[in-house]
Order: C-alpha cells, then sequence, then structure tokens
C-alpha cells in the first residue's frame, strides 16, 4: 500500500504528539517530555476548544462493545460511518468492521506478544474502562490518532507518567480521499499502529518520539505482516543517513523500525515489550536511549552502541535476507562514496547513531584492511563486509571491531577477489547526551559531526 498520503498524515500527527509539556509538566522532572499529543478533547466533550467535538449527538445505539473496546458514530453529517445493516442489529457494517480489527489486534499485540493492557479509562467514554474509538471526519489529514485523556493530573497538579487514552479513526478510509489505498488495510495497520501508542502511554507516555513511532510502525508489521506498509518508510530511511537514529524526525523516526526489527531478530520480538516495560526505571528518566540500553543489557551480554554497530554491518548486504525478516524488499543501502587502498587516511564527519558506508575497490590481494581512528572517548564501530554471489541470494561474510572508548580499530578480510562487492562500514555508535532542551524538544547529544580518520590497504 504504497501511498504516500499516509506519510504525511503521520508526520502531521506527530507534530502534534510531540508537542512541548504543559508547564506544571517539570515537576516531574527538569529533562521530562511527554513524547505523545498534549492531553486532548474526546469528540464527544462539547467544551472542546480545539472543535474535534461532534456537532450532533452520538447515534443512539453508540457506542457498540467488544470485549475490550467501544467504538463510538453519529448518524448524521460529515462524521457518520457508512450506516448499512445488513444484519439489521442497529450496529452498522462498518462500526463492526472496526470492532472486529481491534480484536484482531488485541489478540496479537496484547495477547500473542504480551503487552501490558492499557492503562484503564474507568467511566470515561463507554463507561466499561475499555479503550473509547470514535470515527470522525478526519480524512485527507489523519488516518487516525492516539491521544491520553485531560483531567490526569494529580491534586497538586502533576501529570502521572502513566495514562490513558482514546482513539480517533477517519469514518471510511474512503480511496477517495485516500487514493491507491485499499480501506481495509489502512484500517488495519493505522489501527495495530494508533493502539501501540495506547499501550505505549500505560507504560510511560514521556518516551521520545522516535521510540514510540519506530515502535508502533514495527508492530503494525507484527499484526499485520502481509499489508508491509511500513516499506515506504524504509525507502525514506535509507537517504536520512546523515540523520541520527535517535533524533524525533517526522520521516526517519517511521522507518526505524527497521532497527527494532533487527532487535527482533536478534533477541526476539519480546525485546520491545521489555523495553518499553523498563522505561519508566530508565535514567535520566524520559531518555529512550536508556529504555532500549536496560532492555539489550539485560537479554545481552551487549549494549545499544555495540549493537547499532551489528546492526549498521547488517544493512550493508541486507538484501541477502540475512538479519531481518523481510529485507529482500528493502532498498539497497547507498554508499556514500569509496575509500582507496592506498594507506592515506580518509576524514568522514559522522552524527550520533550515524553510520558511512564505502565501496571497497579490492579485486586481488591475500586480503584487504581497513584500520578507523575514532575521535577519543567516542563509542565507535568498523566493519569490513564481503558479498559472495548476487544481491537477493548471496551470503555476506562480515568482519566488526569494536571500541566503547575511541581507540585504533581494524578489520581485515582474505581473499578479497571472491567477493562481488566489498564494503567498509564507519559507525558512530555514541548516544550520550547532557540533559533535554525543551526548546528543541530534543536530547542534546555529545558527539554530533565528529572526525573519523578511515583508511584501507591491499595486502599483496
Amino acid at each position: 500500500m504504497p501511498d504516500r498520503r499516509r506519510q504525511i498524515a503521520l508526520a502531521a500527527a506527530v507534530s502534534l504528539l510531540a508537542l512541548a509539556a504543559p508547564a506544571h509538566a517539570s515537576q516531574l522532572a527538569t529533562n521530562l517530555k511527554p513524547a505523545y499529543m498534549q492531553a486532548a478533547a474526546r469528540p464527544t466533550d462539547k467544551s472542546d476548544p480545539a472543535r474535534h467535538a461532534y456537532p450532533v449527538p452520538e447515534a443512539p445505539n453508540s457506542p457498540a462493545c467488544s470485549p475490550h473496546f467501544c467504538v463510538h458514530w453519529v448518524e448524521e453529517g460529515l462524521d457518520a460511518p457508512s450506516l448499512s445493516d445488513r444484519d439489521r442489529d442497529d450496529v452498522p457494517e462498518s462500526v463492526e468492521r472496526v470492532l472486529r480489527v481491534a480484536e484482531r489486534v488485541h489478540s496479537v499485540e496484547n495477547g500473542k506478544l504480551g503487552w501490558r493492557e492499557p492503562k484503564s479509562d474507568g467511566r470515561e467514554g463507554g463507561g466499561l474502562g475499555k479503550t473509547d474509538v470514535y470515527l470522525s471526519q478526519i480524512g485527507t489529514e489523519l488516518y487516525g490518532y492516539a491521544a491520553p485523556d485531560r483531567g490526569q493530573e494529580d491534586e497538586e497538579g502533576r501529570i502521572p507518567r502513566r495514562l490513558h487514552g482514546y482513539l480517533v479513526l477517519d469514518n471510511d478510509f474512503s480511496a477517495f480521499e485516500f487514493p491507491g489505498t485499499d480501506p481495509l488495510e489502512v484500517l488495519q495497520v493505522t489501527f495495530a499502529h494508533e493502539y501501540n501508542h495506547i499501550l505505549q502511554f500505560g507504560y510511560d507516555a514521556y518516551q521520545d518520539p522516535w521510540f514510540a513511532e519506530s515502535s508502533a510502525t514495527w508492530m503494525e508489521d507484527q499484526v499485520f505482516n502481509g499489508i508491509n506498509d511500513y516499506l515506504v518508510f524504509v525507502r525514506d530511511w535509507v537517504r536520512l543517513w546523515e540523520t541520527p537514529l535517535t533524533t524525533n524526525s517526522t520521516i526517519k523516526e517511521y522507518g526505524s523500525a527497521v532497527w527494532n526489527q533487527w532487535l527482533t531478530r536478534r533477541y526476539g520480538p519480546a525485546i520491545l515489550r521489555k523495553a518499553w516495560a523498563g522505561a519508566i526505571d530508565a535514567k535520566p528518566a524520559g531518555f529512550s536511549v536508556g529504555s532500549y540500553e536496560r532492555a539489550i543489557r539485560a537479554a545481552g551480554p551487549s549494549n545499544l552502541s555495540r549493537d547499532f554497530t551489528r546492526f549498521a554491518a547488517a544493512t550493508t548486504e541486507w538484501r541477502t535476507g540475512k538479519g531481518f525478516r523481510e529485507s529482500r524488499l528493502f532498498p539497497d543501502m547507498p554508499r556514500q562514496g569509496h575509500l582507496p587502498l592506498d594507506g592515506e587516511p580518509l576524514t568522514r564527519l559522522l552524527n550520533h547513531t550515524t553510520f558511512q558506508l564505502l565501496r571497497v575497490p579490492a579485486r586481488e590481494g591475500r586480503a584487504v584492511a581497513v584500520h578507523l581512528t575514532p575521535p577519543r572517548g567516542t563509542a565507535a564501530g568498523l566493519a569490513l563486509v564481503g558479498r559472495l554471489g548476487s544481491e537477493r541470494h548471496g551470503k555476506p561474510a562480515l568482519r566488526i571491531a569494536y571500541a566503547r572508548e575511541g581507540g585504533r580499530l581494524t578489520v581485515r578480510l582474505p581473499d578479497p577477489a571472491r567477493f562481488s562487492r566489498i564494503t567498509a562500514v564507519v559507525v558512530n555508535a555514541d548516544a550520550r547526551a547532557r540533559g533535554f532542551s525543551p526548546r528543541r524538544l530534543d536530547w542534546l547529544y555529545l558527539t554530533d559531526g565528529l572526525p573519523f580518520e578511515v583508511s584501507g590497504e591491499l595486502i599483496r
């Protein structure tokens, strides 16, 4: 479902989700911020200053509820979904379809994958403590969004870390509004994505948008593997090689689902749930790098920087299908130049949690060697990847080195003439930060734009 409107819609959603915290949120911690939309009115709240409210009362039989969800709708105006009701049970087929998709999503996210049930909203919405879903005419702007409820502050005005919320979905996902899409597929992946945000609220609503969005996009493919809508974002992700993994970018963060795919292949799908489950205890508060770090160290022995180096190396020949579940569908990773084998060093500037791929023109000799000198004290990695055979059916050979605090690194591949392609991978694996900037809505990372000296030699 390669529709670019989905990208625009989700970008608009995240621009809302990444709003700054209310003033009293600073009482939580000086470096803490919400990764999601500010608490918002439900469509049934008539006092909504943003005018997201239904202009007419709910339908007489709204909401219709399943074991875990209640779906709300109206029967008049632009917000009304299709009211066809062939079984004459006074619940439109369009509403029943949403409930079926919702329970399918729940069976995977909460059942198969074991994510914690969402925080109950008590008597909000349907009054049953279930997740409320509102159908509304939001098409051409958004497919759907998740939002925490208003009024969750304690008596002292502090916002808790764990929040309950609700979903708003487009009322019909019309192909007229979203050309080139299948309405059912859009409903499915949108529900899987946005419901995952509801679950994230229940773990810790103050995590970074890149963590939230890359997780939710990864979850789409866990629930509906055959749709592969996330590939739209992967095509953009490979071009944004200078943009750090941890950047709260409205494009990069969705494509970073591939990072979660790699982690899943290495540790199993529980790694994402464990990262979210431990997020509220990670230090500093709200620093999503710390949330990953806790989960990786528990599953390891490893850490985020070492695994980011391994991930970077794995992307080099991912179209062979190694390291990722569906990477044969991915675009080839672009190279950022070539590495001469004359021993003269090149200087490459890398931001934190980024990497560069350099073509290595070795077609003879006993071995090819690459050396890297990263800045002192910087977590860095170096890999040489040779591909035996074709792009889709070949087999990669890998040599990798990692240094937690800098220091000269060397990797070597024997008999380079046997490879169809050889690539050097230079990795700035550092993700340290010195605090959060409310103005930038991001952490102040310490290792951007650093010089990495890399050189190559042919051993005859």
